[in-house]
């Protein structure tokens, strides 16, 4: 059974695990320029660090760790000027493999369904949120955290 810790975000030092950095060799992303997030609370991003645990492996050096799954949300959210202020939860393996193979192969697959329709799906909440009289942030915000163009959030383009 995994364990799991409470960390400042600021304090951890993560690395790719060597396994996982040869599964992703492939992979060709283009690196957008860095989320400008600093309008996000602190209250919002810790709610956000909370949904997404970092699943990691301890390596032989004390408070270092081996990450196991790609979270490019991590980085973003370090850019933040009160990231120091936040708390990552880590989700400690005993094992590297089979969760990579999990994280990195069968994980995406069950989500690709979801992502497709991201910005269709946004659209409406969006328009929910706010006959609800959520706080929530505008349709152009929502489109630079998304990266995608306001338009498809706007709805004019059917996805």
């Amino acid at each position: 059974m995994p364990k799991i810790k409470k960390l400042p975000l600021n304090v951890l030092e993560l690395q790719q695990h060597p396994t996982l950095t040869a599964l992703l060799s492939d992979d060709r992303i283009t690196q957008k320029k860095l989320l400008d997030i600093q309008y996000l609370s602190i209250k919002e991003l810790q709610c956000v660090l909370d949904s997404c645990p970092i699943p990691v492996l301890k390596t032989e050096n004390e408070g270092q760790f081996f990450v196991l799954a790609v979270i490019p949300l991590i980085k973003v959210i370090l850019s933040h000027d009160a990231a120091y202020k936040l708390i990552a939860s880590l989700i400690i393996y005993d094992e590297a493999e089979p969760i990579i193979s999990t994280l990195a192969l069968i994980k995406p697959a069950l989500l690709a369904p979801e992502f497709r329709s991201l910005p269709q799906q946004l659209h409406s909440r969006h328009n929910n949120a706010k006959s609800l009289n959520l706080a929530v942030p505008s349709k152009k915000q929502l489109s630079h955290l998304a990266q995608v163009s306001p338009s498809s959030i706007r709805g004019d383009k059917c996805i």
